[in-house]
């Protein structure tokens, strides 16, 4: 890692995936899923696999507007999917037992959703562990349903009826089993989940890389805004949108939840949940961890420097786009709220766009949630803290605004 400088009197962005779908680019948690039981589902005959062979099915049922905007800013007839890649992600959809477990959970909508039933799931494994006690035969009885139908699809066990998953009796895959110490493998199942959810994430990968990035080429829109007045960038999402639309400088960006790699094995997104079950930190398989996952991946980055210092004597702002400042990402979003607090002089700032007044509402709500209401409301009461719609101009605006100068002094970025 490498120390970067950066002015205080400075203009910093914090992306989230609203950024990529802001642009069009089909990057939501049901879109990559849609798409994926699309190609599950079909068998495609042809070497060079159309848009709409694609998207034009599961995808545009699902997510008409989502459509409608990729016709609009892309230029469609021109991307061309490669079946042999395609066919590759097929085959890798077919044997992954997460894949399965999430295409049977129907009220998943965003990636925040996706790391709360990660979570769910942990939980009911280690519920599972908790509750199954002694095992002179392979023969079991547990009560909750829903989780035992769910982890049938990681092939640790299956109901003794097999031809109903509504028995409450089951049995164990025999290699999870250990009959002399009369327990089961518990290691080996976490760390058949855990390899299952890094094929999971390789998947995820390819998705970017061999449907994604095709879109970059064919964006249509001609975009002005000014990133040129942007002093660093954090973003959590995995994709180059930045670097491939707009030429941002790629040392201005810190990809703190990890980016997207041609090369399977050199991706480093992070996948993972941050409170562990106790039964899993029990069993050491903190591999599901967030935090884990980032200082193994070498992508554990400082985020905003707070100096040890009462007075700034510069302005900056914090623009934050298409993040939903959840509690998932909460150790951010309360060093920047502390950052505001630091600054005796009340000059630094920050700017929440938002889509609509929905997300508006989100993101108020989660704010109130993880920072609290008062500090909230005090810092929009003094205009430190305020919202805008997010659309070109307002960016365009933003972006330009003159900061007030006062004296110069540096704070410490690790990129």
């Amino acid at each position: 890692m490498r120390k970067g400088f950066f002015r205080f009197m400075s203009k910093i962005l914090i992306a989230g995936n609203g950024f990529d779908l802001f642009h069009g680019l089909p990057t939501k948690y049901g879109h990559f899923m849609a798409v994926m039981k699309t190609i599950e589902s079909n068998n495609f005959v042809n070497d060079d696999i159309s848009f709409n062979d694609l998207f034009g099915k599961d995808f545009k049922n699902n997510f008409s507007s989502d459509y409608d905007l990729i016709l609009e800013k892309f230029d469609t007839k021109n991307i061309k999917f490669n079946n042999i890649l395609i066919e590759k992600i097929k085959s890798k959809l077919n044997k992954n037992g997460w894949y399965k477990y999430f295409k049977g959970v129907l009220e998943i909508e965003t990636w925040i959703d996706f790391e709360s039933e990660l979570e769910n799931a942990l939980m009911g494994i280690s519920i599972i562990f908790n509750n199954v006690k002694n095992i002179p035969t392979n023969n079991f009885s547990f009560y909750d349903k829903y989780i035992l139908r769910v982890f049938c699809d990681f092939e640790h066990f299956e109901f003794s009826d097999i031809t109903s998953r509504e028995s409450s009796s089951f049995y164990f895959n025999e290699k999870f089993l250990d009959y002399k110490n009369s327990r089961i493998k518990e290691e080996l199942v976490l760390k058949s989940m855990h390899d299952s959810l890094q094929s999971f994430t390789a998947i995820f990968n390819r998705y970017l890389v061999d449907i994604v990035d095709l879109f970059y080429d064919e964006f249509t829109i001609k975009n002005k805004i000014p990133f040129n007045q942007i002093n660093k960038i954090f973003t959590s999402n995995y994709t180059p949108t930045l670097e491939k639309i707009y030429s941002v400088d790629k040392s201005k960006i810190i990809y703190f939840h990890g980016k997207v790699n041609e090369i399977d094995e050199a991706q480093n997104l992070i996948f993972g949940i941050s409170e562990l079950a106790e039964k899993i930190k029990e069993n050491k398989m903190y591999n599901f961890s967030k935090q884990f996952q980032k200082i193994f991946n070498n992508i554990n980055y400082k985020f905003i420097e707070i100096p040890n210092i009462k007075d700034y004597l510069e302005e900056t702002i914090f623009y934050v786009i298409g993040h939903s400042l959840d509690k998932s990402d909460k150790d951010y979003v309360l060093d920047l709220f502390k950052f505001l607090e630091a600054d005796s002089s009340k000059k630094s700032k920050i700017c929440v766009f938002y889509y609509n007044k929905k997300d508006m509402e989100n993101k108020l709500k989660n704010l109130f949630n993880v920072v609290g209401e008062q500090k909230i409301s005090e810092m929009n009461k003094n205009e430190r803290l305020y919202f805008t719609e997010l659309n070109d101009a307002n960016i365009v605006l933003e972006f330009n605004r003159k900061l007030k100068e006062r004296k110069t002094i540096s704070i410490s970025v690790i990129n």
